[in-house]
C-alpha cells in the first residue's frame, strides 16, 4: 500500500466512515424491507410471531416495504422459511468482504444481533480489507476483549483479517481459517462451513481494476461458494442511463471508474487502466454482476413497488445500487 495513494488507488480510504457512516446504508436497508427480509430468513423466531422486527429487534407497526423474490417459485418458499426454527443456524456466520475498519461490519452485526430472541444463537463475522492499518483500527475498536466486555456485544465475535481479495488462495485460505478456528472445540467431525450472509459494499470496482474481468468474475463466484443463504452487493457504477445524464448532476452522473483516476491525476500519481477495451464487463456492470451471481444458484430479492419486470435496483444517496440475492433452494427428491 502506497500511503501517496490516499486509497484512491485499491480503495481503502483511510477515513471512509467520516463520510459514508454506516446507519446511511443500514438505515436504506431498514426503510425498503431488505434488514427485515435478511433477519427473518437468519433470526430464530417464535412460530406464532408474524409482526416485522423493527430497528431494535422489537415488533414494528411502522410501514415497511416488503421485499420478494424475483420468480414464482422462489417466492412460494418465503412463507415456509419465515419463523421455521429447524432451518436458521446456532450460528450466524457473516463475512464482509472490503471491510476497511470494520465499522459497517460490526453495525450489519449489531442490526441481526440485536434480533436474536433465542439465547443459543450467536453471531460470528469475518471482516476482511486489502489495508494491514485499517485491520489494525479495526482490531483496536472492535477486539474480542472489549466486545466480550459488553454484554450488548457478546454475540458478535468479529475476526479482523487483512487478504487481498483479487486472490484466490489469500481469499480461500482467509475463510478456511476463520472457521478452522471457530470450530476447533469442537469435537465431532463437521461438515464445512460457509457464511449465512456476505455482504459486498463498494469493493468490486477494485477487484475488477487489479484483476480484470476474468478476476471479477472469479471472486464474485468464490463469494457465492462461501455463502449459503445471503449475499448483499453494492457494486461501483459503471455509467449512466439516459435519465440519469438528464437529471444527475455532473459529480453524481461521472461513473466511478472514470474519478479514481481524476482523483490520481490531481494528486499526480500513476493512472489506472479502467479502459473498457481491458475491462468489458464495465459498460454494464451492475448487470454483468447479476448474471454471474445468478449463474451460481442465487436468485435476487426485489422490492414489492417497483417499476416493470426489471424493475429499478434500491439506490443510494451516492447512486450506487444494493443488491440483495438468495441461494436457491436445493430439491433433494
Amino acid at each position: 500500500m502506497e500511503v501517496e495513494d490516499k486509497g484512491h488507488r485499491h480503495g481503502n480510504f483511510p477515513n471512509y466512515y467520516s463520510f459514508h457512516p454506516p446507519q446511511n446504508r443500514l438505515l436504506l436497508l431498514e426503510q425498503c424491507g431488505l434488514m427485515t427480509y435478511i433477519r427473518r430468513g437468519l433470526v430464530v423466531i417464535a412460530a406464532d410471531d408474524v409482526s416485522e422486527l423493527g430497528d431494535d429487534g422489537t415488533e414494528s407497526t411502522s410501514p415497511r416495504k416488503k421485499a420478494r423474490l424475483d420468480n414464482a417459485a422462489g417466492a412460494a418458499a418465503v412463507e415456509a422459511r419465515s419463523g421455521s426454527i429447524a432451518e436458521k443456524d446456532d450460528i450466524i456466520y457473516y463475512c464482509d468482504l472490503g471491510c476497511n475498519e470494520g465499522d459497517l461490519t460490526m453495525a450489519m452485526a449489531k442490526s441481526i444481533s440485536e434480533a436474536l430472541r433465542n439465547n443459543e444463537q450467536i453471531v460470528r463475522c469475518l471482516g476482511l480489507d486489502i489495508d494491514a492499518t485499517l485491520i489494525q483500527r479495526a482490531r483496536d475498536k472492535f477486539s474480542r476483549k472489549k466486545v466480550d466486555d459488553n454484554s450488548e456485544k457478546k454475540e458478535f465475535m468479529p475476526v479482523f483479517e487483512d487478504c487481498n481479495l483479487c486472490s484466490n488462495d489469500e481469499h480461500n485460505n482467509a475463510c478456511s481459517s476463520f472457521f478452522a478456528n471457530a470450530t476447533e472445540t469442537q469435537q465431532d467431525i463437521i461438515p464445512r462451513q460457509i457464511f449465512s450472509l456476505t455482504t459486498i459494499f463498494s469493493t468490486t470496482m477494485w477487484v475488477h481494476i487489479h484483476a480484470g474481468d476474468e478476476g471479477l468474475t472469479k471472486f464474485l463466484e468464490r463469494a457465492c461458494e462461501w455463502t449459503k443463504k445471503y449475499l448483499l452487493i453494492e457494486p461501483q457504477h459503471s455509467g449512466a442511463s439516459l435519465i440519469d445524464t438528464l437529471f444527475l448532476t455532473p459529480a453524481v452522473n461521472m461513473h466511478s471508474y472514470r474519478k479514481a483516476n481524476i482523483r490520481l491525476r490531481k494528486m499526480k500519481r500513476p493512472e489506472l487502466d479502467v479502459s473498457s477495451e481491458r475491462l468489458k464487463m464495465r459498460s454494464d456492470i451492475e448487470n454483468e454482476i447479476v448474471k454471474v451471481v445468478t449463474g451460481c444458484g442465487f436468485r435476487k430479492v426485489k422490492l414489492d413497488g417497483e417499476a416493470g419486470e426489471q424493475g429499478d435496483d434500491l439506490r443510494t444517496a451516492w447512486n450506487r445500487t444494493l443488491q440483495l440475492y438468495e441461494r436457491n433452494e436445493i430439491d433433494e427428491d
